[in-house]
């Protein structure tokens, strides 16, 4: 044990910005990360809720993690998972919030509740229990992989749901006895919107086993939950509050310019459900800037798409601020900001398709000359890397559109003479996106396509491929459009099972088709913005356009 708190102390102390209080009196909550703390911490999501909780003074938040391999092992031996700031063991807090932005993490949710002592399955916890809630991206796209487990889970941005989901806990838990307490508030916190309650409801099967419905087993308790999400990002800035070398931003003050995305790429998650897009005013942007703490080394800017922020050229001339971003297009807006890219080391483009036939079937929105243009561009600064993002297995992919891709390749280092790296991703069907229905392509052809794309970009100069692991890829695939019994596969691997059957199974769910009569597992969800038959309607559309190019 004395290994594990040394290096908790290790990472304190290379914190700063860590919130300290004391326990007494408080409700006390410890938000948990279902992955290592280096990929936790550096989510700006979960930094928020942090402060959003210890803002109020009736409410301590504490942090967890997923141990590293080794101090899994240790904990294992019979000592419980504990918080960083008091080494609390969990199953002393009142709450326990996970923050669930990845599928592929939601296995380890298993593994923590395992080493924190406390069981995974709702029906097996008692009122002594902490109270499990969950929140973030995966909550309102798709929570029913995780329906056997959650007390309650929170549907929208934690801004407009932390504030009335405490005053609730209080005035219930004054009013109830203990072994009610759950119980009632469990029952008083869905009257609100954005709160679900998942033990409300029951999944109804066909012989066949397929989901067909959902049915209400409590009285007064709405069908559908309404999605919550925060209107004013000016007033409700999210920024990070602590700062450490440790993170992914090593010693980098991030601040979310944006959220959401206005462009509407047929796979992407977010341009859907963070819709509509918002964002933060220059005048909060900048009175936020001048309060930064002094030992920052620099300021990221957060946005799923930043260069579509107007006012991003005048963000770029304050001392210390730096683009953050995944991925940049290649639009008039990017090569606006070329002056400002050359301050960094590397620049990522996301093409995601090698032609221009199937960027326009994802409806991607950039066309060849555009991104050769800013390669070109960038060539004349001091950038290093120039990165490109790929994907493939996309809806309506043909083997001539993968070849493309080396094409693109090589008439980018063309014109972009220093390195270059290439990212290949593989298409995972996400809810609430015109592509939802469409099934992944089966792993042997997916694979086959990698060992093509390497062999053929092989010889390319001052060039690196990189891709994911494909069965990843498809348990990826195989969660985002599960429903509750994924639980079961979630125990399994949380064991580290890796038996042929299970994968099989993981492979053959994540690669089938629906249609828009079936019933989805996230169809109780309601996005003001977003319309089930308005999707399939796009989906249609992009089908047509394939048909066209094939028969052109």
């Amino acid at each position: 044990m004395r290994k594990i708190l040394d290096k908790i102390d290790t990472l304190l102390k290379k914190e700063k910005g860590t919130i300290k209080k004391e326990h007494g009196g408080k409700i006390k909550v410890c938000l948990i990360y279902p992955n290592i703390y280096q990929v936790g911490i550096s989510n700006l999501g979960f930094q928020t809720v942090y402060r959003l909780f210890n803002n109020r003074k009736d409410v301590v938040c504490e942090r967890s993690f997923l141990p590293a391999k080794d101090d899994i092992e240790e904990y294992r031996k019979g000592f419980p998972l504990i918080s960083f700031e008091s080494k609390k063991p969990l199953y002393e807090f009142d709450i326990l919030a996970f923050s669930l932005c990845f599928e592929n993490d939601l296995p380890e949710i298993i593994r923590i509740l395992e080493i924190a002592k406390i069981p995974h399955r709702r029906r097996e916890r008692d009122f002594n229990s902490p109270l499990l809630i969950a929140g973030g991206v995966l909550c309102f796209s798709n929570p029913e992989p995780l329906a056997e487990v959650f007390d309650i889970i929170l549907i929208g941005e934690a801004e407009e749901l932390l504030e009335p989901f405490i005053d609730n806990y209080k005035k219930v838990k004054e009013a109830s006895y203990e072994e009610d307490f759950k119980e009632n508030l469990k029952r008083e916190i869905i009257k609100f919107q954005g709160f679900y309650v998942p033990e409300a409801y029951r999944e109804i099967y066909d012989s066949s086993g397929k989901i067909v419905g959902r049915e209400v087993l409590w009285l007064n308790v709405p069908e559908k939950i309404k999605r919550v999400y925060c209107k004013n990002l000016s007033e409700n800035l999210s920024f990070s509050q602590i700062i450490t070398s440790e993170g992914v931003f090593s010693n980098k003050y991030l601040i979310e310019a944006m959220r959401g995305c206005p462009f509407s790429c047929r796979f992407c998650l977010v341009g859907k459900i963070y819709s509509p897009t918002r964002k933060a005013s220059i005048d909060a942007l900048k009175s936020r800037l001048s309060n930064i703490p002094s030992e920052t080394c620099s300021v990221g800017l957060i946005a799923p798409s930043i260069t579509a922020y107007r006012e991003l050229v005048e963000l770029l001339e304050t001392p210390l601020v730096e683009l953050s971003f995944t991925s940049l297009r290649a639009d008039r807006a990017t090569l606006d900001s070329i002056d400002y890219l050359s301050r960094m080391k590397t620049v990522t483009i996301a093409p995601e398709a090698g032609s221009e036939r199937l960027r326009k079937i994802i409806k991607k929105g950039i066309s060849e000359k555009d991104l050769l243009n800013v390669a070109s561009r960038l060539s004349n600064t001091e950038v290093q890397n120039l990165k490109l993002y790929f994907m493939i297995g996309l809806p309506f992919e043909k083997d001539e559109d993968v070849e493309d891709i080396k094409k693109l390749i090589e008439k980018v280092r063309g014109v972009f003479f220093r390195r270059i790296t290439a990212s290949i991703s593989i298409f995972v069907p996400k809810p609430f996106t015109p592509f939802q229905w469409h099934g992944m392509e089966t792993y042997e052809a997916i694979t086959e396509k990698l060992k093509k794309i390497k062999k053929d970009t092989l010889q390319i100069k001052g060039f690196r491929l990189f891709h994911e692991v494909p069965k990843y890829s498809y348990l990826q695939g195989y969660l985002a459009r599960a429903d509750r019994r994924a639980v079961e596969i979630l125990e399994r691997l949380s064991k580290g099972e890796k038996n042929g059957e299970l994968w099989e199974k993981i492979k053959k769910e994540a690669c089938q088709i629906k249609s828009l009569s079936q019933f989805l597992p996230w169809d109780f969800i309601e996005h003001e913005d977003i319309k089930k038959e308005a999707l399939w309607d796009e989906y249609e559309r992009a089908k047509t356009e394939a048909f066209q190019t094939d028969n052109t």
